[in-house]
Parts: structure tokens; C-alpha cells; sequence
């Protein structure tokens, strides 16, 4: 809606709560933003006016008084003072700003003549304001929630208790491949070994007081019956500024204290493990180091009590060196430095691994074989059952393998025939975030280049259909309503007055401003999850289309899209699809061993499906007088939810001139039961009951074991 003052209508300048003169010409175009209203993706700008004030005695009197103006020398004054005004149109338009002088004007070098001003209305000072804030700059008024990152804090916020529910510690996967897992051994976070951790919660805060900060951080107010409703404190936004981990100052938890090192051709491969001694890792291939706490000499430096989690991966050969059926059983062993001699301090029995020798052992019956294997566990620092922390300071890693049952009747050989496969890493430093301040303006959202505050705001604004503007009769302070509220206040005022009858007037139905296709989104987040759902629903996702079917003038589309992103909620591996823990989660195993004594090839195949979906697999082959063994996947389990009534399917061959034996079967709580075996044929298809369900841990395995002949 524009306007032009005409008629004899004229408009005040208020400054200082002083009435300034005005040239008798002056004419200002008005504005009501209404076109800006119902653009939902700009925040109003009021004006931004320049004009000439007269040299009157009232004006010069303001100007010596608030610009310091001299009239001896009336060029220099202070350019960057900014003074409160306001517009006052005869009552209809009140629009509150800053003046700003910008030039005097001298007549004859005697005299001022005039004054050139600029006028700012005061959201368009904001709107500057906030194209060039980042929500982490929101320092001043966010830091009011910083706290220390801790257990107690994270437990408290889940009631309510940590900032009066302004700060919430949320569960949720930021890539740390969380998973809830039943079954033994499986570093779930029901078991200690997958424990959670203090930096894996990262905070998340009231969206409205986020928005209330954009605000106070210049100094400005707003009211709003909107954001009063009582559902805006169940309304968080989550502090993700960067991957897995929270951020601070003193640390970089993405990267300190990982590393990966492996076994090198020639100096790492072929090493001999001797029975009951620890032989020190001597993997000098050393594949990641970030932060490098891994020296070139395999010392690692840790700068504070911590547990550690990690991978080990083991190609070794077992070699039979006589009669008897032993087996070995590993233990990773953490050295620590004191006084310049390195001690094993904590030893950490390798469960999966030993528990698949065993099954070996069981499956060579009397006599050890010679075999190679490769096998994969996570492990953590774990002494006599306790999950441990290891003190500040130089550490080692080493390798013991005892006898499992028998006499010594094998040897052991790291990387055999110089292959180097072994590996060892740390992938968590678990306590890297305890006690630490949660700084919470450096945590906020980010994304690729910053959050600006604009974007911030406007996004809400066109979530929920919102109406900005500024007060009229309070200076800095804004009114936020929703459009149907903003829109019912309106009143009918005569502007007969204000029209100037000799000009031409044209006129626009309003009917033909209408679109025939309205369409509500967010900016699609290019995640996984948001991508798959676009390309196999063939739309975004939480994105809401209406369509004008009645009003046979509207026409065209018009896209409302904010700046935020929504995204399919995804649940924890392990868990039910409503985020609670279901107690079907099962472990599906596939074990297949291959010996060759002749001159002839042995190979056999297994594999577990779960309707028609293979859950677990393994295939051995091995070539004449050699052995293979094949674990799949690793350290032979798999998970996955199941139900009564449910189908597995269990399946065992062997190749060539291979025989074999095999037997299919199910653990509970520990206890196995054969389900079928060689005696009852290589197919086997099994219903699970209600009854297995009763018990915390399950697992069906298949295992075949294939012979030359």
C-alpha cells in the first residue's frame, strides 16, 4: 500500500521527543508493508528515508545539542550518533527508527542552510543486524546456559532440572553407530562394554529461547501471545554443531587419541606369539594418527584418565606341532610406562575370539589342526571384569596366548607367510568430555558455512505463518502474531484524504492474486534418510501440498520453504520402531571350517535366513594339505529383531570330494540345543516358539565343518 502525502496532509519528525521542522515540499512515500506481510520469507523494513531538514533556529538548537555542531565550524561533527525518532502521519501511521545526520549545508559560508538526515526504522536495523549474526555468536545471551558436561547434569536434565528444562540431553545417533544388542559380547549400550558416555549426549535447548536471544542480543524486545502457549517448552532444537561429539575448547573429540596401526611386509609379519609371554604389537604401518598420540615407536600418550574402545584384527596361523587337542586363547595387553619400564597394567581377554577357538577346538575333536585364520573383536579396557580407566600418561599394547585345554602341542604365527593383516586401533577415548564446560553458543548449529539469524527467524516465521513488525508506540520492541491474529485486529480507515483525485488510479481484483497451488515444506536435508525418502516416495518429506480446486481465477504456485529440514526419525539398530527396546532381538551365527589332508581341495557352505533374507553366511575353501575357516559376519554374529511364528531356514553343502558333517542349532542363556545335525539332512527349517523369546539371550548358528577325502 503506498501513499503520498498530499492535500495539505502533512507528517511530524519527533526527535528526542522534540518536533523538528520540515520543508513546507517535503513528501514521504508510506509504506504499511502489507506486500511484506504476506511475504513470509522477508522480515519487514519499515523505511529507509533521506531528507533535507530545514536551518531553523528549532533544528540548528537539536543538531548543537545532540551532534555537538559548532557554529564557528559546523563541518565537523559526530557522523555515527544515531538518535531515536519517530514518524507521526496525523495519527494513521506511527513508525518508530533512528536519525542519523549526514551532511550540513552552509549558505555564503555565513549561515546553516540545511541539514541532510537519513532515517532508519527500527526493524530495518535489525534485519542488518541479523544478516550478519551466526547463531554461535550469540554469545552474550546464550552463555547464560553453559554448564559442565557430566553424568549428574545429563541425568538431571532428563526431569527437568538442569536450567528449568531450558537445556535437554536427548539420545540420539550423531554417527557414534549406537545399537542396543542383547546378545553377549556385541559392545551394545545395554552391556558395560557399549556403554554411552558423556560425550555421546549432546545438548539440546528451548527453541523459544533461541529466539529470544536473537533479540536480546541487540537490545531489542517483543511480545507475542504465541510464543506464550505453553507447548513452546516442549519445542528443542539440538546443539549440533559439528560430527559425533560436542565441542570444546580444549579438546577435539573427533579425532584425540584415535589411531590405527598395522602390520608391515617384512618387519610385522611372522612373529611368533610363545605361550604365556607378552610379546609387544610391533604394527609400525601406521594408518591413522590424527592427533597424533601414537608415536612412530607404537608408545601411546594419553593426557588424562580414560577407558579406551578399539578394534583388533588377528591373521594368524595355528600350526599343529604334535598330538593332543590344545587350542590358544588371546588376551591384548596394555603396558604402561613407569619409570622408563614398560608393565602390563590391564589385560583384556579377546571374549569373541577365544570363544570361537573353542568352537574350533570342539570341532577338531582329538587332534589340533593346522590353520589360518583372521578374525575382528572390538575391545575395550577391561581388568578382572571391571571396565577400567587408564591413568594419564605412555602406554604400549601387546599380545599373550595361553593354552585353552591340553598340552602345548601347536605354535602360533602373527601374519604367516609374510601377509600383513593384523591391525589394532582405538576408535574412543571415553572419557575426552567429562567435566569439561559445555560451552552452548559455540555448539549451536552450524551447517556447511553458519546459521545466519535471518535464516533462523525467518524459518520460524514461515513454520508457523507468522506476522512481524514493529511496535509503534515502544521504541525497539516488535509484535509477533500469527496471520489469522494479525489479520482479525484490522480496522477500516477512510483514506479519501490521502488520494490525489487528478491522477490516474487503476485498480486490481484481488481474486487474481490468488494461487491455485500452495505448497508447505522444509529445505530437504541431503542425510540419507531425507534422500531415500525423496527418490522412493517421489517427494520431500513433511512436505504438505493444497491445491485450489474452487476458485476458477487463481493460478500458479506459490512455495513456502524454510530454512530448517525435517527428516524421517530413525531408531536405534536393535530397538523396536517406536524407540522402545524389544526383547526379540536375536544373534544369528554362520561358522564353515575347511581341511585338506590329501591332495584334493575341501570347501563347505552354511548360512542362517530369516524369511527371505540371508542374516548370516560363511563360505571355507581350502586348497590340498592346507585349511580355511570362514566367520561371517564378524566374530560370526549378526543381529536382528524376530517374532513368534517367524521362519528360519538352515543350510549346509559341501563341494568337490569334500564331506562333511554340520550341525544347526540354537543358544539359550547359554545352553545349546541341536536342532538337526547330518543325521537329518543339510535343509533344516525351524519356527521359532513364544518360549524362545523368554530368554535375554538367543542365538541360532549353523556350523559346518568340510574334509577332503
Amino acid at each position: 500500500m503506498g501513499l503520498t502525502t498530499t492535500q495539505g496532509f502533512k507528517f511530524k519528525l519527533v526527535a528526542n521527543d522534540e518536533i523538528l521542522d520540515l520543508y513546507k515540499d517535503e513528501e514521504i512515500l508510506l509504506s504499511n508493508n502489507v506486500t511484506g506481510l504476506f511475504d513470509l520469507g522477508i522480515l519487514p523494513s519499515d523505511f529507509t528515508r533521506q531528507i533535507t531538514l530545514p536551518g531553523t533556529k528549532k533544528n540548528n538548537h537539536f543538531f548543537e545539542f545532540v551532534y555537538d555542531i559548532s557554529v564557528e565550524d559546523p563541518y565537523t561533527f559526530s557522523t555515527n550518533q544515531k538518535v531515536p525518532c519517530y514518524f507521526d502521519f496525523d495519527g494513521v501511521y506511527l513508525s518508530s527508527g533512528y536519525i542519523q545526520l549526514n551532511k550540513v549545508n552552509v549558505f555564503q559560508n555565513k549561515f546553516i542552510d540545511s541539514y541532510e538526515v537519513s532515517i532508519f526504522g527500527g526493524l530495518s536495523s535489525f534485519g542488518r543486524d541479523l544478516k550478519r549474526t551466526f547463531l554461535t555468536d550469540l554469545t552474550s545471551s546464550l552463555s547464560q546456559f553453559n554448564h559442565t558436561a557430566s553424568y549428574e547434569n545429563i541425568s538431571a536434565s532428563w526431569g527437568g532440572n538442569l536450567f528449568s528444562g531450558s537445556i535437554v540431553y536427548p539420545l540420539a545417533e550423531y554417527g557414534q553407530n549406537i545399537q542396543y544388542n542383547p546378545v553377549a559380547n556385541q559392545f551394545g549400550i545395554d552391556d558395560v562394554n557399549g556403554a554411552l558416555c558423556v560425550q555421546d549426549f549432546k545438548p539440546a535447548i528451548r527453541v523459544k529461547d533461541v529466539f529470544d536471544a536473537c533479540f536480546e542480543e541487540f537490545g531489542y524486545t517483543y511480545t507475542s501471545s504465541f510464543f506464550a502457549e505453553s507447548w513452546w517448552d516442549n519445542v528443542y532444537m539440538i546443539c549440533n554443531n559439528k560430527l559425533r561429539y560436542p565441542v570444546f575448547e580444549s579438546i577435539d573429540l573427533e579425532t584425540y587419541g584415535l589411531f590405527k596401526t598395522a602390520a608391515a611386509v617384512g618387519t610385522g609379519t611372522d612373529i611368533g606369539l610363545v605361550v604365556n609371554t607378552s610379546t609387544p604389537i610391533s604394527w609400525y604401518n601406521i594408518l591413522e594418527n590424527p592427533n597424533g598420540n601414537l608415536s612412530s615407536s607404537l608408545e601411546y600418550e594419553l593426557d588424562f584418565p580414560s577407558r579406551l574402545r578399539g578394534e583388533l584384527n588377528l591373521n594368524f596361523e595355528l600350526t599343529s606341532t604334535g598330538t593332543g587337542s590344545a587350542g590358544p586363547q588371546f588376551t591384548l595387553i596394555i603396558q604402561r610406562n613407569v619409570g622408563g619400564t614398560y608393565n602390563d597394567l590391564i589385560n583384556i581377554p579377546l571374549t569373541n575370539i577365544n570363544t570361537f577357538m573353542n568352537d574350533i577346538q570342539t570341532y577338531n575333536g582329538t587332534q589340533t589342526r593346522t590353520q589360518k585364520f583372521e578374525l575382528l573383536t572390538q575391545w575395550n579396557s577391561v581388568k578382572d571384569g571391571i571396565y577400567t580407566e587408564l591413568p594419564s600418561g605412555l602406554y604400549r599394547f601387546a599380545l599373550k596366548q595361553v593354552n585353552g585345554t591340553g598340552s602345548s602341542n601347536y605354535t602360533i604365527t602373527l601374519d604367516p607367510d609374510g601377509t600383513p593383516k593384523s591391525f589394532l586401533s582405538v576408535k574412543k577415548v571415553n572419557q575426552g568430555g567429562d567435566g569439561l564446560v559445555m560451552d552452548i553458543p559455540s555448539n549451536m548449529p552450524f551447517g556447511t558455512s553458519g546459521i545466519r539469524l535471518i535464516d533462523f527467524i525467518t524459518s520460524i516465521q514461515k513454520k508457523f505463518n507468522l506476522v512481524i513488525y514493529p511496535d509503534k508506540t515502544k521504541l525497539n520492541q516488535f509484535i509477533i502474531e500469527t496471520f489469522n491474529t494479525w489479520y482479525k485486529k484490522g480496522n477500516i480507515k477512510n483514506f479519501n484524504k490521502y488520494i490525489n483525485l487528478n491522477d490516474k488510479i487503476s485498480v486490481q481484483p484481488a481474486n487474481n492474486l490468488a494461487v491455485s497451488n500452495l505448497n508447505f515444506g522444509d529445505t530437504l536435508d541431503g542425510d540419507y534418510v531425507s534422500q531415500q525418502f525423496s527418490k522412493g516416495e517421489n517427494r520431500e518429506y513433511g512436505k504438505t501440498y493444497f491445491v485450489d480446486t474452487q476458485n476458477f481465477f487463481s493460478q500458479g504456485t506459490f512455495e513456502v520453504k524454510t530454512g530448517v529440514a525435517s527428516s524421517p526419525i530413525i531408531y536405534l539398530s536393535g530397538t523396536g520402531v517406536s524407540g522402545s527396546v524389544t526383547n526379540n532381538q536375536v544373534g544369528f551365527q554362520a561358522f564353515v571350517g575347511a581341511v585338506s589332508q590329501t591332495g584334493n581341495p575341501a570347501s563347505g557352505e552354511g548360512y542362517v535366513k530369516h524369511g527371505t533374507q540371508t542374516v548370516a553366511s560363511a563360505i571355507a575353501f581350502a586348497n590340498p594339505n592346507t585349511s580355511d575357516s570362514d566367520l561371517d559376519p564378524l566374530n560370526g554374529f549378526n543381529s536382528g529383531s524376530v517374532t513368534a511364528g517367524d521362519q528360519l531356514e538352515f543350510f549346509a553343502t559341501a563341494a568337490g570330494t569334500s564331506q562333511m558333517t554340520w550341525e544347526f542349532k540354537k543358544i539359550l542363556n547359554g545352553t545349546t540345543t541341536i536342532l538337526s545335525d547330518q543325521n537329518t539332512g543339510s535343509l533344516f527349517t525351524y519356527t521359532i516358539p513364544e518360549s524362545d523369546l523368554q530368554n535375554s539371550s538367543i542365538i541360532y548358528s549353523v556350523n559346518v565343518q568340510a574334509e577332503s577325502i
